[in-house]
């Protein structure tokens, strides 16, 4: 999702930036002119949470991208985001998700815990009767299973992306501005 586009050295936000409550909070406290602090917000959130390709900031882990972001845009490394920015990194993260991205965030929550089983698991608990609890007969099996998990999970985040990608490019390649019929923008 695409909040702003820069012109020449200017910030200009998309009309529909403005329409997402949270980001119009953003703006409207900023009561100086040219807005400088709430672009820098909206900067920070757009390159922390935008996962389509065409974010730079992308590759980092999302502690590193907060550092860099923080010195790139925010220039203060000690700043701290406060309610209504985390509010609109909420909001930003909401709105970009499909039924496809939902699928995939739980397949990866899935394999987290499936990771933990595997790294939790102990051959020397007994059930009642004595008998171990987990066998290594049992425990090649789900391993073997693992190959299958990693490989739909590649799958599945290949779709995501694509779809990410096909919700901002159109044919031939260009790109699709929010509002490229209007071409309105706020600034």
């Amino acid at each position: 999702m695409k909040l702003f586009d820069i012109k020449g050295e200017e910030v200009v936000l998309n009309a529909q930036t403005l329409g997402i409550p949270a980001f119009k909070k953003l703006y409207e406290r900023d009561k100086v002119k040219g807005k400088q602090q709430a672009f820098k917000e909206i900067s920070y959130i757009t390159f922390l949470c935008d996962n389509t390709t065409d974010n730079r900031y992308r590759g980092y882990g999302e502690d590193e991208r907060e550092r860099i972001l923080k010195r790139d845009f925010i220039h203060d490394s000690d700043w701290e985001p406060d309610a209504l920015v985390l509010k609109a990194i909420d909001a930003f993260r909401d709105l970009q998700k499909t039924p496809t991205s939902r699928l995939y965030e739980a397949a990866l929550s899935g394999a987290n815990k499936l990771a933990g089983y595997f790294q939790n698991i102990s051959f020397d608990e007994l059930d009642e009767d004595g008998r171990p609890i987990n066998s290594a007969k049992e425990l090649a099996q789900n391993l073997a299973a693992v190959g299958n998990i990693v490989k739909s999970l590649k799958q599945l985040e290949a779709v995501v992306r694509q779809e990410q990608q096909d919700a901002t490019t159109a044919r031939g390649g260009a790109v699709i501005s929010e509002f490229e019929a209007s071409n309105k923008a706020w600034t």
